[in-house]
């Protein structure tokens, strides 16, 4: 994921210096139009695959999310980038990755998904009767290799796991995924 990584850090530097030379001109929620379209539509891009890779390549992504934040605030660089994202509303990189194999493993259980994905994504059914047996969990697939605890079906049913039954049981997509950035916007800040 290294050359991944590389490559979007270059682009949006590169868009970034250029939104920088315009900014002045620009009102602030232009400027935060401007950055979503272009920074953070390729921050967003395939960050579900970012799961379980390097801290290094997560706090780089999350150095260009932080210049972001700072260019629509005009803030200096040695402010702190924290409540900057609170203020724009921004959920960290590690929690963006999340929330997209989130999104990804109810749309899975709950929309028409391809069949590939149904049986990624296994309802948990114990053997016996338990209490357990009702909070709409996922069966963890049992893996040997650190890209196996990587793959989709072990990390959608981890994740999903450890949410609130609350956001488990929601009945839309729209309210599903606004508990769920609440969940992270509170876990984060």
């Amino acid at each position: 994921m290294k050359k991944q990584v590389s490559q979007t850090i270059s682009a949006c530097s590169f868009y970034l210096r250029n939104i920088n030379q315009i900014s002045r001109f620009l009102p602030r929620p232009t400027k935060e139009r401007v950055v979503n379209a272009i920074i953070t539509s390729r921050l967003d891009y395939c960050n579900a695959l970012l799961y379980g890779t390097s801290a290094v390549n997560i706090a780089r992504l999350q150095r260009i999310q932080n210049t972001a934040a700072r260019l629509i605030m005009r803030s200096p660089r040695s402010d702190s980038a924290t409540p900057l994202l609170r203020e724009l509303n921004w959920l960290p990189i590690v929690c963006r990755v999340d929330f997209k194999l989130l999104v990804f493993t109810y749309k899975a259980m709950h929309n028409d998904p391809p069949v590939y994905l149904c049986e990624l994504v296994c309802p948990y059914q114990p053997t016996r009767t338990l209490r357990s047996a009702n909070n709409n969990m996922l069966e963890v697939k049992r893996t040997r290799t650190k890209a196996g605890d990587c793959s989709f079906a072990v990390t959608a049913a981890s994740l999903w796991n450890n949410l609130p039954t609350v956001i488990k049981t929601c009945d839309n997509l729209t309210s599903f995924k606004r508990l769920l950035k609440t969940h992270f916007f509170r876990i984060a800040y």
